[in-house]
C-alpha cells in the first residue's frame, strides 16, 4: 500500500470516530444540482420550443437557473455593455445568488413571465450577476441601493446609464402593482419613459448618486491614532446594541456578528491592564447569552447539525434556512474561542456536530467546500406541490410520533417544545401552519440531561436524520469559493488543535491542496477565486478578491500551527506576497479589496466595516502580524510589523468614529496588544 492510500486509509478511521461523537455520518447524500435544475428546465424548454439564453454557457448555478428564463439574459461584462451603448438603452442590472429564497421568487414571478421578459428584451438590456462570484460589484450597486433605500438586500433592481452609472436601485419587486405596491412591469414603462422623455434627469441623478457612492467607498483618511479609550468605547456600542433576553446585536431579522464574537472573545481572553473586570464580566455575559441562545434556538440544526444564515425573530428561533459555508466556519472559531474561556462539553458538541455536518453535506470528494445550502425544497411525499421554505428542515407533530419510539417522542416533544398545531409564531406569511422548527425548551437548556434523557435525545437525532435524508434535498450550490474555503481550513485547523482531532487537520490539508491544485496558477502566482465543474469543464477563472487572499492566507497560518508543516507557511508567504502587488494602496497602507483589471467597476473599495464577514482589510490586518512573529529574518519582521501599523492608522480615524463597525480590527489589536500570543507561537523555521 502507497503512502498516499495509507493516509486516506487513517484519516478515514479518524473521520468515523470522530463522528461517533454526534450525528452519525451519512455517506449517501444525494445532492440537488443546478445540474438537475437544467435538466428539467431544457425538457420543458423543448416541450415549447424554447432554446437557452447567453447564460447557457456560464458556470455560476445562479446564472445558470435563469439560463432558460424568456429574458435575454447577458452576463456581465463587454458584449453587454457595447450592446447598451450601440442601441442606447439602460442597463437592467439583477444581483443575486443561486440560494436566495427571494431571487427565486422574483425570477417565478417576473423572469419567466413573457410580458415581462418583452419589456425587458425590447427596451434594455439585461445582465445577471452572481454576488458571490463578483462580490466586488456587488458592493458597488448595494452601495447605490442603499444610499437610495436606506437599505438593500437581494435580489438586487439595479438601473444603470451606458456609462454603468446607478440611476435607480431596489430589491425585490412584484410583477404586477397591488395594494399600493409597484410592480415590476410598472417600473419598467416608467424608467423607459424617462429614459426617453428626461435623458437630463437620468444624468443628473446618474452623476450624483455616482459621486455619493464613490464617497463612502474608502474609509481610510490621513495617518491618526485608535484612541485611548477605543476597547471601552467599543465594548460601549456593543453594550448599547446588545439584546439581553436572547443575546444578540439587533433586532429582528437577527444575524450572526462574527466580528462582534471576536472582539468580546479576545477581551475574555486579553491579560491587559486595560481591560478591567467589569469590562470582562459584560463581555463574558454578552457572549454566554448569545451563543448559548443560539445553539439552543432553531437557527442551530438541532437534528443534523450546523447554523442556518440568520433568525426572522428576536429569540432564533425561527430561521431563514439557508445553509452558508462561511456561517459554519465562523460559528466554530466564535465557540472555539469561548471554549478556551468556559470549557463546557455543549461548545464542544456545538463545534464538533457542526464541522460533521460539513463534511457530510458540503464537501467535494476532492477534498474542497461548496457554497451553500438552499432554504426551500420540495415537501416529502408531493411530487407535484412548490418548493417551500424550510420544508427539509420542519416536522408535523404526527410524523414525529409515527417515527419514534413513544418514551422518545414524549421526552422530544417537551424538550423541543413541538406543538400539534405547530410551534413557529413568526410567520407573516402563513408557511409554517401546522409545522414545528426544532428549538430547545429554556428550562430544559439548562439543565443537565440525566443519562436516560441524553440517550433519547441522541436515539431521536439519528432516526430524525435518517428520516430527513430520504426527503427532498435542497439546492446545493456547488462553486467552491476560495475565501468561504479558508475559512473553513482555519476552523478545521483551530478545532483540531483544540480537541486533539486528527481527522479535522486532514479534512483542513486536503481542501488547502484542492485550493493550490484547481484554483492557483504556481508559475504566475496568480490565485482565483471560484472553482466549479460544469459538464466536461472544470472552471477557475474569476479573479480573486481580497478576501480570498487574506483568508487562504490566515487558513494557512492556522494549518502552520496545528500541523507543524513548514510548506504552509511559505505558500502563506508567498501568497501575501501577491496580495501586495495586487490590492495593496501604499499611500495609505490599506488593501483595495479587488483587482484594478477591471474598468468596468466604478470604484475599489478600501474598507474595514464588517457585515456578515469580518472585514478583509482586518483580517489582512490579522495576517501582518502573525506573518511577522513567523518570518525568520528581522528586516523581514519589521516589514510586516511596519504594514500593520500603517494600515491601523489609515482606518484610525474611520475606527474611532465608528467602533462597533469595525470589531474585528479591534479584536485583533486586542489579541495583539494584550495577549502576548506571539511569545506562545511556535518559532517559525527559516522559510525565506
Amino acid at each position: 500500500m502507497s503512502f498516499f492510500s495509507m493516509r486516506i486509509l487513517i484519516f478515514l478511521v479518524l473521520l468515523l470516530t470522530h463522528l461517533s461523537h454526534d450525528v452519525s455520518a451519512q455517506t449517501d447524500v444525494k445532492q440537488v444540482t443546478v445540474k438537475d435544475h437544467l435538466q428539467h428546465a431544457s425538457a420543458v424548454a423543448d416541450r415549447d420550443g424554447r432554446k437557452p439564453n447567453k447564460l447557457i454557457d456560464e458556470s455560476s448555478p445562479y446564472l445558470l437557473q435563469h439560463a432558460y428564463n424568456p429574458v435575454d439574459w447577458y452576463a456581465w461584462g463587454e458584449a453587454a455593455f457595447e450592446k447598451a451603448r450601440k442601441e442606447n438603452k439602460p442597463i437592467f442590472l439583477s444581483i443575486g445568488y443561486s440560494t436566495c429564497h427571494w431571487c427565486h421568487v422574483m425570477a417565478r414571478e417576473s423572469f419567466e413571465n413573457k410580458q415581462i421578459a418583452e419589456l425587458l428584451n425590447r427596451y434594455f438590456v439585461s445582465i445577471k450577476v452572481d454576488r458571490e462570484q463578483r462580490p466586488d460589484i456587488d458592493a458597488v450597486y448595494m452601495a447605490a441601493t442603499q444610499l437610495i433605500n436606506g437599505h438593500g438586500g437581494w435580489p438586487m433592481t439595479v438601473f444603470l446609464d451606458n456609462r454603468l452609472r446607478p440611476f435607480h436601485a431596489a430589491t425585490y419587486y412584484p410583477p404586477f402593482s397591488s395594494d399600493g405596491r409597484k410592480g415590476l412591469n410598472e417600473i419598467l414603462l416608467k424608467v423607459h419613459e424617462i429614459w426617453q422623455e428626461q435623458p437630463e434627469l437620468v444624468e443628473e441623478t446618474a452623476t450624483t448618486i455616482t459621486a455619493g457612492i464613490e464617497y463612502g467607498a474608502d474609509d481610510t483618511s490621513e495617518a491618526e491614532l485608535l484612541a485611548d479609550d477605543i476597547t471601552e468605547a467599543a465594548l460601549h456600542s456593543i453594550y448599547e446594541s446588545y439584546e439581553p433576553d436572547s443575546g444578540g446585536f439587533s433586532v429582528a431579522p437577527k444575524f450572526p456578528r462574527p466580528g462582534i464574537f471576536s472582539f468580546l472573545n479576545q477581551l475574555l481572553l486579553s491579560d491587559s491592564d486595560a481591560v478591567d473586570d467589569e469590562s470582562k464580566k459584560k463581555a463574558h455575559l454578552m457572549m454566554k447569552t448569545t451563543l448559548d441562545a443560539m445553539a439552543a434556538g432553531g437557527i442551530y440544526d438541532q437534528v443534523g447539525g450546523g447554523f442556518h444564515r440568520y433568525s426572522v425573530d428576536e429569540n432564533w428561533q425561527v430561521p431563514h434556512f439557508e445553509k452558508m459555508l462561511y456561517n459554519q466556519a465562523l460559528m466554530v472559531m466564535a465557540y472555539n474561542d469561548f471554549y478556551m474561556i468556559d470549557a463546557l462539553p455543549s461548545y464542544r458538541r456545538i463545534i464538533l456536530q457542526t464541522l460533521s455536518f460539513v463534511s457530510r453535506e458540503m464537501r467535494s470528494a476532492d477534498g474542497g467546500f461548496y457554497s451553500a445550502l438552499d432554504a426551500v425544497s420540495k415537501p416529502a411525499h408531493d411530487d407535484s406541490a412548490e418548493k417551500a421554505e424550510g420544508a427539509y428542515y420542519l416536522w408535523r407533530q404526527s410524523e414525529l410520533k409515527r417515527v419514534l419510539p413513544a418514551q422518545v417522542f414524549a421526552f422530544v416533544k417537551k424538550y423541543y417544545q413541538v406543538e400539534d398545531d405547530g410551534n413557529i409564531e413568526s410567520d407573516p406569511h402563513d408557511q409554517f401552519i401546522g409545522l414545528n422548527v426544532l428549538y430547545v425548551d429554556d428550562e430544559l437548556s439548562i439543565k443537565p440531561l440525566t443519562q436516560q434523557q441524553a440517550e433519547w435525545l441522541a436515539s431521536a437525532r439519528k432516526q430524525l436524520n435518517k428520516v430527513r435524508i430520504a426527503r427532498p434535498r435542497p439546492h446545493l450550490d456547488d462553486k467552491i469559493i476560495t475565501a468561504w474555503n479558508g475559512m473553513m481550513i482555519s476552523a478545521l485547523a483551530i478545532s483540531s488543535r483544540t480537541f486533539d482531532e486528527r481527522a479535522l487537520l486532514l479534512q483542513a490539508e486536503q481542501a488547502a491542496e484542492f485550493i493550490r491544485k484547481n484554483l492557483y496558477d504556481e508559475n504566475a502566482m496568480i490565485l482565483y477565486r471560484q472553482y466549479r465543474r460544469h459538464g466536461e469543464k472544470i472552471v477557475s477563472d474569476t479573479a480573486a478578491t481580497l478576501s480570498d487572499y487574506v483568508w487562504l492566507i490566515h487558513g494557512l497560518i492556522e494549518l502552520y500551527e496545528a500541523s507543524n508543516d513548514d510548506n504552509w507557511l511559505r505558500w502563506a508567504f508567498e501568497l501575501h506576497e501577491q496580495q501586495d502587488a495586487l490590492f495593496l494602496d501604499e499611500k495609505t497602507g490599506a488593501y483595495f479589496e479587488s483587482v484594478a483589471t477591471d474598468d468596468s467597476l466604478l470604484f475599489r473599495s478600501k474598507s474595514i466595516s464588517d457585515g456578515a464577514l469580518p472585514s478583509a482589510n482586518a483580517v489582512a490586518f490579522s495576517n501582518l502580524y502573525r506573518l511577522s512573529a513567523l518570518a525568520s529574518r528581522p528586516a523581514d519582521k519589521k516589514i510586516f510589523s511596519s504594514r500593520a501599523a500603517k494600515l491601523l492608522k489609515s482606518f484610525a480615524a474611520t475606527v474611532n468614529q465608528y467602533p462597533l463597525a469595525a470589531a474585528m480590527l479591534l479584536a485583533v489589536e486586542l489579541e495583539h496588544g494584550s495577549n502576548n500570543d506571539l511569545e506562545v507561537r511556535k518559532k517559525a523555521t527559516a522559510l525565506q
